[in-house]
């Protein structure tokens, strides 16, 4: 499973503009969806000038190991 995690800044330089976006309760079964979803909610945030990184972080909510 996988998790989006977006950090996006509306002044690049001052890291007090800056905010993190993760979807509580929302993991994407394959790493591809999550790249899908990244980049629609990026493309949003980029065009209202906003500067993004967006990234999908590999979650196991039930701490097994594969």
């Amino acid at each position: 499973m996988f998790i989006a995690v977006l950090l996006y800044c509306s002044i690049l330089d001052d890291a007090t503009s800056c905010d993190v976006m993760i979807r509580k309760n929302h993991l994407f079964t394959t790493e591809i969806e999550c790249k899908q979803e990244i980049a629609t909610i990026a493309q949003g945030l980029l065009s209202t000038g906003h500067y993004v990184k967006a990234k999908c972080f590999s979650f196991n909510p039930y701490g097994e190991t594969t």
